[in-house]
């Protein structure tokens, strides 16, 4: 009995190693097909794609780093000889920034400036405000104008009626009626109140108004006479009352509804 379990045991430690060095063997195996999966993987046409992508991207911040190193090297270089020349300018005893240097400086200042979003709201509420003065200051401008426009050419108009004396306007009489001698007892009247007595004649016309006529620019001068005559009709002179006035500037041409107050 002793003898046959030596001997199933000696068999059993042989099938062990056995079977130990096929575990080895399919492990093995088994590794080595993960790696080609793994390598198969890695150069699939989606990696391939990821990895330009992350390869151009470095490239890109590589090349952005470069650029910054020489603009700061050129702004190193361009630094140190912009000191050179100021300390051969202090040497030579001239200021040590050029006009044109300095005038760029400010500017540069007020640009940085300019690029501020508050400052930018203030001047644009400065400019709202300076453009509606000026509209402001057009507008009430014109209508003050005009409004003294009006009030000077009425004063003006006042003033002139005002300063004309009587005996500086001569007054032709005309008989728009056809009763007789009533030019003639105007005129007496006209003379009493002060004017200059014209010429005395009749029109070839019939006037049913009694009117006060006036050359161009004697307007006032007839507004004079027909206020003191009391007559309400005044007009510029027409042909027919022109040609027997005897050239004076105002005539008035008594008409039918003073010569029934006269008869």
């Amino acid at each position: 009995m002793l003898h046959t379990v030596e001997r199933i045991g000696s068999f059993a430690g042989l099938a062990s190693f056995l079977g130990l060095a096929v575990f080895a063997l399919l492990l093995f195996a088994h590794g080595r097909d993960i790696r080609r999966l793994r390598d198969w993987a890695g150069s699939a046409p989606e990696r391939e794609q990821e990895r330009m992508e992350a390869t151009q991207t470095i490239a890109a911040q590589r090349a952005e780093e470069l650029r910054e190193l020489e603009e700061s090297r050129t702004a190193e270089h361009d630094a140190i000889e912009q000191r050179e020349v100021r300390r051969q300018r202090r040497e030579e005893g001239l200021p040590e920034q050029t006009r044109g240097e300095r005038i760029r400086e400010r500017f540069s200042g007020f640009g940085e400036s300019l690029s501020r979003p508050a400052l930018l709201g203030i001047l644009f509420v400065v400019f709202l405000l300076v453009a509606g003065g000026v509209v402001y200051a057009v507008t009430n401008s014109g209508s003050s104008s005009g409004s003294d426009t009006k009030t000077g050419q009425n004063g003006s108009k006042k003033v002139t009626a005002a300063k004309v004396k009587p005996g500086e306007i001569e007054v032709a009489v005309l008989n728009g009626t056809s009763v007789t001698g009533l030019a003639a007892s105007w005129g007496d009247k006209i003379e009493k109140k002060g004017f200059e007595l014209g010429a005395i004649t009749n029109t070839n016309s019939t006037f049913e108004e009694s009117v006060v006529m006036f050359e161009p620019g004697a307007k006032p001068e007839a507004k004079v006479v027909a206020e003191r005559l009391n007559i309400k009709k005044v007009q510029p002179m027409v042909a027919e009352v022109a040609e027997v006035s005897n050239e004076a500037k105002v005539s008035v041409v008594v008409g039918e509804d003073n010569a029934a107050a006269e008869g």
